[in-house]
């Protein structure tokens, strides 16, 4: 089974403006065509989370029918963790932390940052209070029963454990690294770098940039912490492949891929649809050519299944290249079967079986399913290919509606009770 950690799609916690990071993935077609790709390439799409911020993502992007359908089935696993990390002053060095709601703030007050470190059903309650689509009482609790009985918690403290000591490891076994630390704290430990305060913590995240008075050693000890972190969540949720963008897995390339990690899949997938002739099903996703409904019926077809099971047949760490390579040489060429018109194939086929004793044509058609299987390997992506443009090609395009503007005086659709210019639309 194809089981990935998708380490683009994770929330991390940040100090301020928390919305950004789900808001960024929502408008972002590349975002909608990656969930499109790995939810046809991948078996289980494993998501890290802490708040569960990547709810109303998925919600929006899948619909409420396919959200439930895949978290049910378990094709999407939310990992979460209750514990993030920072670097802390005075000789504390690496260290793990959570954070509560202090005391004078209402205790059912819902708080997406406080969601990363409470118990899981009050995460679950805040995520849902705070963010989109607005939810029936009704549904609410329906969300909150699915995601308990699907939701996988990660050990936390087991990760933390052994976390600082592989993340130093890493630091100190890099030339680059350990010559970069050295010029400004030569002789000192990673505990006591310069560039903190002894009462201060620096805590990390990577959808947030340094900014000009940050410790850039410090920044690097702890973005070596992260990409150990997700090597530490992807072992625990038994990933056998890792992704995300360039940014996230400098680290793990340089670590020698303890994971299996193919950062060039998603793009071999997009050269071998273009060499089938097949638009690129990202793209017909996140432009509304595909819907989720459509997704997921092409996920859950025979040819999907041996689509995954082609590409787990390559190396994890097979280049766009080599991937492209294998599907060209192996099967992208039609062989003289391939080429022979459907109705001949069937008269080919039945007239070779019948010939030795009569048969009716249930059985023909499953002894037509057999020859096609040892004809057409059973683990080519190229039924796939077929299957899809078909569905591409009986898609009608609907043009959105042209778009006038919105009475900023009317109710805002959130659900709120206050005029759209004075909630969502300010």
């Amino acid at each position: 089974m194809r089981r990935v950690l998708a380490t683009d799609f994770g929330i991390w916690p940040m100090l301020q403006n928390l919305g950004r990071a789900s808001d960024h993935m929502l408008v972002s077609s590349d975002y909608w065509s990656r969930l499109a790709n790995y939810l046809l390439l991948y078996d289980q799409l494993v998501i890290p989370t802490g708040n569960l911020q990547i709810l109303p993502v998925l919600r929006l992007m899948l619909g409420e029918l396919v959200f439930d359908d895949l978290i049910r089935t378990k094709g999407i696993v939310l990992a979460r963790f209750d514990q993030w990390f920072g670097y802390a002053g005075n000789g504390g060095g690496l260290v793990f932390f959570q954070i509560m709601d202090g005391p004078d703030r209402p205790k059912d007050y819902p708080n997406l940052g406080t969601a990363f470190f409470k118990p899981i059903d009050q995460a679950i309650a805040d995520t849902l209070s705070v963010t989109n689509p607005p939810s029936t009482v009704e549904r609410r609790s329906a969300i909150t029963n699915l995601l308990l009985d699907n939701i996988v918690q990660l050990p936390s403290q087991s990760i933390a454990d052994g976390l600082k000591e592989e993340a130093y490891k890493d630091v100190l076994g890099s030339p680059y690294l350990r010559d970069f630390l050295a010029l400004r704290n030569a002789g000192r430990s990673l505990d006591e770098l310069r560039g903190i305060n002894p009462n201060q913590v620096t805590i990390f995240s990577p959808h947030v940039p340094p900014e000009a008075n940050d410790s850039l050693e410090i920044r690097a000890v702890l973005r070596v912490a992260f990409e150990n972190f997700l090597l530490s969540v992807g072992g625990h949720a038994e990933a056998n492949e890792i992704t995300g963008d360039d940014a996230t897995l400098n680290v793990l390339r340089a670590k020698g891929q303890r994971l299996g990690y193919s950062p060039e899949g998603a793009q071999a997938f997009a050269q071998i649809q273009k060499i089938s002739g097949v638009p690129d099903l990202g793209a017909a996703f996140a432009t509304k050519r595909l819907s989720p409904e459509q997704l997921l019926d092409l996920r859950h077809s025979k040819h999907a299944q041996a689509l995954r099971d082609w590409f787990a047949d390559g190396a994890p760490s097979s280049t766009e290249e080599e991937t492209v390579s294998r599907y060209v040489e192996t099967i992208g060429q039609p062989s003289l079967v391939d080429s022979l018109p459907a109705k001949l194939l069937r008269f080919a086929t039945t007239t070779g079986i019948g010939s030795i004793e009569p048969i009716s044509g249930g059985v023909a058609s499953a002894i037509d399913s057999f020859m096609l299987s040892k004809w057409f390997p059973g683990r080519s992506p190229r039924l796939f290919m077929k299957q899809a443009k078909v569905m591409l090609a009986n898609t009608p395009v609907i043009h959105a509606p042209l778009m006038r503007g919105r009475d900023r005086n009317a109710p805002c659709s959130c659900g709120s009770g206050k005029k759209f210019k004075k909630c969502c639309g300010r």
